[in-house]
């Protein structure tokens, strides 16, 4: 820490909404004047508590640093320019692994193996940007089994029947990945840190992380005494019947512990798997798919299950059909514990059960999804899309995180998301949906914590309250989120600066 001499700092703290000078000494946050050294920030910095992503895939995340980013390409012949070059540079036999694919972006052809013809048999698979559909090349297609569709799957085939490369939902999870390499419990570690601190940089000190048993037991449990980040674990292990030994015996600490389990409902808008209550605009043919355990009838059972045994059951459900079912499920949790993730599509009878519920949302996703929206949903059916504001009025619990690696995990981009309702083209889409900056900042802080079951003061600046600060150059309540939003000048986590802007 610098030994200037002590500098106030505005900041701003959600338990009660006040704004008040701060300083920083020896570790705590204090009002009024403090005598040890203090940050040496510019005038204008102004602190919030420590930023919270409350949705994301840590490892996941991690590994996505190494992949071939598909996002931004706009034209087949970009895909197909991408990978031949990132083919030059791997060496034979390696496995190349992309991701971030949006057929939107082109005007809605898919892709297929042939597009990566052409590469001398490189093993290719590439993730569409929600990683609920992947497209492979033709020498990964040849060693699959694609002779049964998983339940809750689709292989996509042309009109002879012949598959085309892409799978979708269950067909991509239980077909395709298991033959992709696995990267290794090193390559998972390393991961690990390349997401910490590329999450410290954008000015999180925490996240609800979605993972599995064996990354719990391996990669993340012997840091939790000192991981520089606060991690509250959902669990995505979910075989029927669920055995939740790991969940309850898991030793927690104040950076690490296992707040519940997760289970998918249904599928992505984008790809037109999300459950509805009426079929596509753009293709009458289908409501979406039902996913896992609601294909089989078990969601409630084991959504009980969960809650019976002291955790929170989290279900995705991004169809308006969907979110009915994760309410049906939740009909006996008295708690409010169970978190329904996305809820990107909402008929107003279901909005008003959400009142006291937490509803986890992810802002960038409707930035990412309202292109399509129109196409997808109809006239009709465009006022149940991202309903932020009448989630908000209705009493729920507003989380709000990112899903990466689907989208950057970039909570001031989220923040500006939902503040502005502006879009991935620049368009404002449903302004009477957006919120306030405070409580944009609500959701990725107090409420946040209080729905992971984060240690006691998190999310708050007040007295007593673990260290952990958002430092911004700027007050984001009045800030001009659409043209200059604030940018993070440091992060600090339990009294460590583990970010400094240059």
């Amino acid at each position: 820490m610098s030994a200037a001499a002590s500098i106030a700092v505005s900041a701003w703290c959600p338990a009660s909404g006040d704004h008040r000078g701060v300083h920083w000494s020896e570790g705590l946050i204090r009002s009024g004047a403090a005598d040890g050294p203090a940050i040496d920030l510019p005038p204008g910095a102004f602190a919030v508590p420590g930023l919270i992503d409350g949705h994301l895939h840590l490892i996941l995340g991690g590994l996505g640093l190494e992949m071939l980013d598909l996002a931004s390409c706009t034209s087949r012949a970009e895909v197909e320019g991408r990978v031949r070059a990132r083919h030059a540079t791997l060496e034979a036999g390696r496995w190349l692994i992309a991701q971030g694919w949006n057929e939107d972006r082109w005007g809605g052809e898919q892709p297929t193996a042939a597009w990566f013809d052409g590469l001398d048999g490189r093993h290719v698979v590439a993730w569409r940007m929600d990683h609920h559909a992947c497209v492979v090349s033709r020498s990964v297609l040849a060693q699959l089994d694609l002779s049964s569709t998983p339940e809750g799957g689709e292989i996509v085939r042309d009109a002879a029947g012949m598959p085309t490369g892409v799978l979708r939902e269950a067909a991509a999870w239980h077909i395709a990945k298991p033959a992709i390499p696995a990267p290794g419990m090193d390559a998972r570690r390393a991961a690990l840190d390349a997401a910490v601190r590329h999450l410290h940089a954008l000015g999180v000190t925490g996240v609800g992380s979605m993972e599995y048993g064996v990354d719990l037991e391996h990669v993340l449990a012997p840091r939790r005494h000192d991981l520089p980040l606060r991690m509250a674990i959902t669990l995505l292990d979910r075989d029927w019947p669920l055995d939740v030994t790991q969940g309850v015996t898991f030793d927690r600490t104040d950076r690490l512990w296992v707040v519940g389990y997760k289970s998918f409902i249904d599928g992505t808008l984008g790809s037109r798997t999300a459950r509805m209550h009426e079929p596509y605009a753009d293709e009458p043919t289908t409501r979406g798919l039902w996913t896992e355990l609601a294909a089989d009838g078990l969601l409630r059972d084991w959504a009980e299950h969960v809650l019976a045994n002291g955790l929170s059951p989290s279900m995705h459900a991004i169809g308006d059909a969907a979110l009915t079912a994760a309410l049906d499920a939740l009909e006996r949790d008295e708690r409010k514990v169970g978190r329904i993730e996305h809820a990107q599509t909402a008929r107003a009878e279901d909005i008003a059960r959400c009142a006291g519920r937490i509803i986890s949302m992810q802002p960038l996703h409707k930035a990412d999804d309202a292109p399509s929206a129109p196409s997808r949903l109809g006239p009709s059916r465009l006022d149940r899309f991202f309903r932020f504001r009448d989630f908000a009025n209705a009493g729920a619990r507003l989380v709000f995180g990112s899903d990466w690696p689907i989208v950057t995990c970039c909570p001031i981009a989220g923040m500006r998301a939902a503040i502005t309702g502006i879009d991935r083209t620049g368009a404002v889409v449903a302004p009477d949906q957006s919120l306030t900056p405070i409580e944009a900042l609500h959701a990725y802080t107090l409420d946040a914590a209080s729905a992971l079951g984060f240690p006691a003061g998190c999310g708050t600046l007040q007295a007593g309250a673990p260290a952990d600060l958002t430092i911004l150059d700027r007050d984001p309540r009045t800030a001009d989120w659409m043209n200059a939003p604030p940018r993070v000048l440091m992060t600090i986590v339990g009294g460590d600066i583990v970010h400094r802007a240059n």
